[in-house]
């Protein structure tokens, strides 16, 4: 990562990091769950039930309540381990990022809460602390862009949010595709927060980092020599669309809904942009 911006300018990019690891372990979490719920296996979670129905305005907290919620519902999901490595202990520089930010936090924001330092913190932790700290750094610097220890935090969470992509073959493992299905948490049961999985009535089925020029059989899996690969939509928490700003398509994280009407912010790193999404 370049220094462009300087501090401030790192820890912007790194937090939007954060920010996209969080949305992705949400809709995941929330699509074991979904597809653990319609075939019958688990009992619906009531809290994870009424957050995933109270969409006016999504907050980084609440992708964290699904990500914690939903894999805590399904340890034994079609995603291997990933329940069991979002809850492991780890060492070296995940916990190094964390102490990082609990000591910024105590020592230059005032920070009394129950998060201390740690020699050993698991992914869901060391995410939990990230939303603590930009909460906390909200409302002590009263809206202020900058702040002396942004480069010190940035290189520390940096390092620590990719020793924890590293620590998991799951988010490289796994091809995603979305088909155009978002059908805002309506499923064949009131307590369903996402419909199973159907192939798209039209064309406009997108891919996602899957070959160009590939369009798969959407019925079927998009590598047929893993058959023990996970199925099921992110979609509508997770979607790819046009964005009008770039004039591309993007992927989006769900942003709020209104009036019935979803929009999303852009998470590739040049976008940002809001998102709006009113097909079927």
């Amino acid at each position: 990562m370049g220094d462009e911006g300087g501090g401030a300018g790192r820890h912007e990019a790194v937090m939007r990091l954060a920010d996209v690891i969080t949305f992705y372990l949400g809709a995941v979490a929330v699509g074991q769950y979904s597809q653990a719920l319609y075939t019958g296996r688990i009992e619906g979670d009531p809290t994870l039930g009424r957050s995933l129905r109270s969409l006016k305005r999504v907050l980084p907290g609440q992708w964290l309540l699904w990500a914690a919620r939903g894999l805590e519902a399904t340890p034994d999901g079609p995603v291997e381990r990933l329940s069991a490595w979002y809850l492991d202990k780890q060492g070296g520089e995940i916990a190094h990022a964390y102490n990082a930010l609990q000591k910024v936090m105590t020592e230059e924001l005032g920070y009394t809460g129950e998060y201390g330092a740690r020699g050993e913190v698991s992914p869901r932790a060391l995410l939990e602390m990230v939303d603590q700290y930009k909460i906390i750094r909200g409302k002590r610097l009263e809206g202020r862009a900058s702040f002396e220890h942004d480069g010190e935090v940035a290189d520390a969470l940096l390092s620590g949010l990719a020793a924890l992509v590293a620590s998991s073959d799951f988010f490289i493992e796994y091809e995603l595709y979305a088909p155009r299905q978002r059908q805002l948490l309506m499923g064949a049961i009131a307590t369903m927060p996402m419909p199973p999985m159907t192939a798209p009535g039209d064309a406009e089925a997108s891919l996602l980092l899957y070959p160009p020029g590939e369009a798969p059989d959407y019925t079927k899996r998009p590598n047929l020599h893993n058959e023990r690969a996970p199925l099921f939509p992110l979609d509508p928490l997770l979607v790819y669309g046009q964005c009008n700003a770039c004039d591309t398509y993007r992927v989006g994280a769900l942003r709020g809904v209104v009036d019935g009407v979803p929009s999303y912010i852009g998470l590739d790193p040049d976008c940002g942009h809001e998102l709006l999404l009113t097909g079927p």
